[in-house]
């Protein structure tokens, strides 16, 4: 394992602060190039997570797991439109640059689905990216999830109109891969085991 997940501490506020002003990774994570943020805000916004208040969002420090060090943010949004929760929004953001394209986004992203079908048992995930994110976009297709929508002209920076993908996974979907990836694996060991 390259990371591990953990519940987000008042420290990690500094590091979140100057990730969320930083312009290419702000462009990344939330579409909003533009975005700046004080430390106080920051903090009123993550106020209820900080407490355990807030049960229709956790959010997740990204910590690599050799050095112990915070490299990026996480969260799990359950949405709160129906009687029953069955749909959670999964986002994360690498803020640390040095850990991209290392195959963390990819691990923390299986973290996140783990969590969402395993422990909350819900019925899908969702993603959600504006359509030049193609890093972004192709490690959601990655891990199984299809495009469902596309929001024209959603989000606006850089002086013009972008359109949002919104794309989703099942739970179904989501055991049939992670099964097909375990007999993959086994017949792998077995060959690599026989004389």
């Amino acid at each position: 394992m390259l990371v591990v997940l953990r519940a987000l501490e008042r420290e990690d506020l500094i590091v979140l602060h100057k990730w969320q002003n930083d312009e290419e990774i702000m462009r990344l994570a939330r579409s909003f190039p533009d975005h700046v943020i004080s430390k106080e805000a920051l903090e009123a916004e993550f106020a209820r997570e900080l407490k355990g208040e807030d049960t229709g969002r956790r959010a997740y420090v990204i910590e690599e797991k050799s050095s112990n060090k915070p490299i990026g943010w996480a969260t799990i949004r359950i949405h709160g439109f129906q009687r029953r929760n069955t749909t959670a929004d999964v986002g994360l953001a690498l803020g640390d640059k040095i850990a991209w394209n290392k195959g963390y986004g990819t691990e923390t992203a299986k973290l996140l689905l783990d969590e969402v079908f395993g422990q909350l048992n819900l019925h899908r995930a969702e993603w959600w990216t504006f359509a030049e994110n193609n890093v972004s976009v192709q490690l959601a297709k990655k891990l199984g999830f299809k495009e469902e929508a596309r929001l024209r002209d959603a989000v606006f920076f850089d002086n013009r109109y972008h359109d949002l993908v919104v794309l989703g996974l099942l739970k179904q979907e989501f055991e049939s891969i992670r099964a097909a990836a375990e007999t993959s694996r086994d017949k792998t060991v077995s060959y690599l085991q026989s004389p």
